[in-house]
């Protein structure tokens, strides 16, 4: 047994085997039972059938020469092929029904339900309680753990709503200094047009054989994310870099797709923080882009979960943004007194993987507790003792998901005795660095207890769930062993000194940051909830120049890593020099700073945009808030 799994059976046994659901109630949470007539909706997700079929689907999608090379699937003909049999959703439905339950809706692999918390308390065996956070949301929690009725159990089905595990939360701070109101720094802030010419993304001038504008045109992001965002922010955000003055163009818009009701705009939280660093990111990138904000409530499973079946039911979108995420190992059984919840996080899996075989590709923020996400069990039974210990983020952990970190940006510093407001931008590529920050002890998810020894820094790290996909395999080339699934993928730009947990003198070393517009208000954010929408907004022109959908772009990811490794990682040829490496860096676990293979800050390394997706016939943008670089 490991360390955590010993303090967990140790810890559990004091505490009469409680899971975290019962444990871990935050801080100013009101727990009541719930009315009998509360009305209830969730899904019921089914296994997918032929997996071994799906899997050598999905590497033939991805192998050029093969007949099924980028060959995407509908939502019909993915169900058809690997969904449940009708037979089997009859049988689901006609249990729910008959326990007078209200089937809602069907989807490719689930059905959507609707009762009463009478009526479901009674199919799962449990009570429901009505959980009122601080904050004024909501949440129903089953008061001990649900018992799948036999019918369901044999048709294999999972239930990822009531299992009270707290919710994932987004991967952004504010920084801990004053924000500038210039760019004399080499460390930011940075605006998109600043990050697009340090990471070489190709010319806003630039045209593709077609006549059209290698900027995202006619390519479709969903950006995923609880709260929304508004679209005067984002039109303040490219005015305050002359977008319109220079180009002659409108300022891009934002399109808003609710799901199970999303919810509103509110300029304190972090949820409507994030949705615009998100927006903003993936615009920045790639202007000609169509971004959808898909709203949900909130960031619990049910919901998430909402918000990708109807991504990949609705199959509009081509790639989508994750910038959230939570702790793998709480849903393990050590984090919840023997109940085994992995299979939630293969709920995602298969909901991925029907995404990658119709052509579309997830990413998601690699997490910002660096190689150290999770506090250890005991946090969420009361102890003072707790602390972080090595684990990894969820759902960058999935294989079929690209997991985005990175680290501190420098570029080349303004002229000597520059103006103010200046009036020259060069934000030339200098270097990069993965240097954690040491955090001061702070309380995770509010449950009242503080937790030490965390570093600020990308997540990484390798899961515990999920295999070595077999895109990684040619690490152990190098002296890796082959074990979980290794991330990041890549890295970009993620800033360091977080407001109110790094402490204190953290170094200009470790201190770049981004600009957001947030109801009407500049502020310097950090996060790989940066990195992810930022390689986004890179990957939209890609798709653009590939013309259509590109599925899963790991196994590409990572064979240009491997090419690169094998000519020389950071000395190889010009040509070949995919991905800046040899940054330095510290996770709290692992130091690094290999000139070849990979680390767990940056993965493969940040990308020379141009290089990586084959775009060095166009130029590159220049100087920001030029024609090149608006």
């Amino acid at each position: 047994m490991n360390r955590i799994t010993l303090l967990a059976a140790a810890l559990l046994a004091s505490v009469s085997m409680v899971s975290i659901a019962q444990a871990s109630v935050p801080e100013g949470a009101k727990v009541t039972a719930a009315p009998a007539a509360t009305p209830v909706d969730f899904e019921v997700f089914l296994p997918l059938r032929n997996k071994a079929e799906l899997e050598r689907l999905l590497a033939a999608q991805q192998t050029a020469g093969s007949a099924s090379y980028h060959q995407w699937l509908t939502p019909a003909q993915f169900g058809a092929r690997f969904g449940p049999t009708p037979a089997s959703m009859a049988r689901v439905k006609a249990e729910l029904t008959a326990a007078g339950l209200v089937v809602t809706a069907t989807h490719t692999r689930s059905i959507h339900v609707s009762g009463t918390a009478a009526q479901v308390g009674k199919v799962f065996g449990t009570n429901l309680n009505a959980v009122v956070l601080a904050n004024g949301r909501s949440r129903l929690d089953a008061a001990t753990p649900i018992k799948i009725p036999s019918t369901l159990q044999q048709e294999g089905a999972v239930i990822a709503a009531f299992t009270g595990l707290p919710a994932k939360h987004t991967t952004l701070r504010k920084i801990s200094g004053a924000i500038p109101d210039n760019r004399y720094s080499n460390v930011g802030p940075y605006y998109y047009d600043d990050m697009k010419q340090a990471y070489d993304y190709p010319s806003y001038l630039s045209k593709l054989p077609n006549g059209k504008r290698l900027d995202g045109t006619g390519v479709n992001v969903a950006v995923l994310m609880e709260t929304d965002a508004l679209d005067s922010d984002v039109a303040a955000y490219f005015n305050h870099e002359n977008f319109t003055a220079t180009t002659g163009l409108q300022p891009p818009t934002l399109t808003h797709f609710p799901v199970d009701g999303g919810s509103p705009f509110d300029p304190n939280s972090g949820g409507s923080a994030e949705a615009s660093l998100d927006v903003q990111q993936v615009l920045g990138g790639a202007p000609g882009s169509s971004v959808t904000l898909v709203s949900i409530p909130d960031l619990y499973d049910n919901h998430i979960l909402d918000g990708y079946v109807a991504i990949v039911d609705g199959n509009k979108w081509d790639l989508v943004n994750s910038s959230f995420g939570g702790c793998e190992l709480g849903y393990t059984p050590a984090y919840n007194a023997g109940v085994d919840e992995t299979g939630v996080l293969k709920v995602y899996d298969e909901v991925f993987e029907q995404g990658n075989a119709q052509g579309i590709t997830f990413v998601a923020s690699s997490g910002d507790e660096a190689g150290l996400e999770c506090p250890s069990v005991n946090y969420f039974y009361g102890a003072s003792n707790a602390k972080f210990v090595v684990s990894v983020s969820t759902p960058a952990d999935d294989p079929n998901v690209t997991s985005v970190g990175g680290g501190n940006l420098f570029t080349t510093p303004p002229p000597a005795n520059q103006p103010s407001p200046p009036t020259t931008f060069t934000s030339k590529y200098v270097s990069e660095n993965a240097l954690g920050d040491p955090e001061i002890p702070y309380d995770v998810y509010g449950f009242g207890e503080n937790v030490s020894g965390g570093y600020w820094g990308a997540g990484g790290g390798r899961s515990v769930i999920f295999p070595m996909p077999t895109y990684q395999n040619w690490v152990t080339f190098y002296g890796n062993s082959a074990q979980g699934r290794i991330m990041p993928d890549v890295g970009m730009q993620v800033g360091g000194c977080p407001y109110g947990i790094s402490e204190p003198n953290c170094p200009v070393a470790e201190s770049s940051y981004v600009i957001t517009v947030i109801n009407g208000g500049h502020y310097g954010l950090i996060g790989t909830s940066v990195a992810s929408p930022e390689f986004v907004g890179a990957l939209a022109l890609a798709v653009e120049a590939a013309g259509g959908r590109v599925g899963n772009i790991n196994p590409f990811l990572w064979s240009q890593g491997y090419v690169q490794t094998d000519l020389g990682g950071a000395r190889a040829a010009l040509p070949a020099r995919f991905y800046h490496k040899a940054q330095p860096g510290f996770d709290g676990h692992f130091h690094h700073a290999s000139t070849v293979g990979f680390d767990y800050m940056y993965g493969n390394g940040s990308p020379d945009v141009r290089r990586l997706f084959g775009l060095t016939n166009f130029a590159p943008a220049g100087d920001p808030q030029t024609p090149s670089n608006p």
